[in-house]
């Protein structure tokens, strides 16, 4: 299963979790810590600890991420598929069983020949490319030659941003846990105690603050 298809599952099942999070009530003890659900489904720990508002925005946020995500990786395909096809058609490569490295060096140099006579004059000898028609490419303009990087660069930009936005869905995950942390620990609290309290030793009133759980 590709990274498509496994971030619009999840997208789906946020959509449907939505729903019974925000009518779940739980009187009794949870058999999992709302820690724990919200570590693996953000706004799932704010739900069951009746908080509905926070669990919404956590909800939300992580969708949005989702959705940004899919669209990043949509669009990074697209143009790979765009400009792999533009290279055959003006460059005359096959473009089957080529690695990033090859494309890169292609945006890079008009033809195999000018490639591997600079390679040589460096004598970096492991970059070379056999002189075949698996390997050879000559674009037929620099201007088509340019367009194709730009496309190329383009595609790894939204690449580069998806797995930014992956970091983000991480940290999403781990705020709404502390946030469910949060949570569980106020509505532990049964009551508070406010006493006042004379320091003789500073001749000054203090107050003490007692949480009791």
């Amino acid at each position: 299963m590709g990274k498509k298809q496994i971030v619009t599952a999840i997208v789906i099942s946020q959509v449907l979790y939505t729903q019974q999070l925000g009518s779940a009530v739980d009187d009794q003890k949870p058999l999992i810590s709302p820690v724990v659900k919200s570590l693996a489904l953000p706004g799932w720990g704010e739900y069951s600890l009746d908080n509905q508002i926070r669990g919404r925005i956590f909800v939300l946020s992580e969708t949005v991420l989702l959705l940004a995500i899919l669209g990043s990786y949509s669009v990074a395909q697209r143009q790979e598929t765009e400009y792999k096809a533009y290279a055959a058609e003006h460059a005359g490569i096959d473009p089957f069983g080529k690695n990033r490295q090859f494309w890169v060096d292609i945006g890079n140099y008009s033809s195999l020949f000018t490639f591997n006579e600079e390679h040589l004059r460096w004598r970096d000898f492991n970059a070379l490319y056999e002189d075949n028609d698996t390997w050879a490419w000559a674009w037929d303009s620099s201007n088509n030659r340019e367009r194709f990087e730009n496309t190329r660069i383009s595609s790894d930009t939204w690449r580069l941003r998806g797995s930014f936005l992956i970091g983000g869905v991480v940290l999403n995950h781990i705020v709404s846990a502390i946030d469910a942390l949060y949570l569980s620990k106020i509505s532990n609290i049964q009551e508070t105690v406010v006493s006042p309290n004379y320091n003789p030793h500073l001749d000054k009133m203090e107050l003490s603050l007692t949480v009791y759980f």
